[in-house]
């Protein structure tokens, strides 16, 4: 498992039919700038109002600095054949140790609904497990995102339970939804 080595990872990314998860470029920057500005991505994600290309930038700089650290891995969901953006999926190191790690993604709008996320997490979660050696995968949603909940679910993650005031997500405390996945239980495409 990373934890202070780098993540490596696939230079040609991850193909599923239609869509690839792939390395953030420098050349993403306007696309991730208009898809950060929608409404939605801001109220279920950390990202600041007023999204900009300095945050966009700082963005890309972290992404690389914590795949250099082991710390996480940032990534793009484009169309395999356009590169459009679609959305992004992340991987955080929780506990290199005990081999955890958590997932997160957001689409841009008008990407939803088609099964974009799913697949991207699923891709990614059966790299995780089989590249990294990790031993449990979580994700984490505001229970009032339902749509959040059913990719995690669909991808095959299963409910635990609720963790009360678990974050703080624009200066307020909430609850979220955790959802979990064993390297024996991801489900074939």
């Amino acid at each position: 498992m990373a934890g202070g080595r780098p993540i490596e990872f696939p230079v040609e990314g991850l193909v599923d039919g239609d869509l690839r998860v792939r390395l953030i470029a420098d050349a993403d920057i306007p696309a991730i700038v208009e898809a950060c500005r929608d409404p939605e991505i801001r109220r279920w994600t950390r990202v600041p109002d007023d999204y900009t290309e300095d945050d966009a930038r700082d963005w890309v700089g972290i992404a690389n600095r914590s795949a250099a650290e082991g710390a996480a891995l940032r990534l793009l969901v484009t169309d395999a054949q356009s590169d459009e953006l679609l959305g992004s999926v992340g991987l955080v190191v929780v506990d290199p140790d005990e081999a955890r790690a958590e997932l997160g993604y957001w689409l841009a709008a008008g990407h939803r609904g088609r099964g974009v996320a799913t697949r991207a997490v699923w891709a990614l979660s059966a790299w995780a497990f089989a590249e990294l050696g990790i031993g449990r995968l979580s994700i984490t949603a505001e229970p009032e995102n339902s749509p959040s909940a059913r990719v995690a679910e669909r991808a095959g993650y299963t409910f635990e339970g609720i963790l009360r005031s678990w974050h703080v997500n624009n200066g307020t405390r909430r609850d979220v939804a955790m959802y979990s996945l064993l390297p024996g239980e991801l489900p074939s495409t």
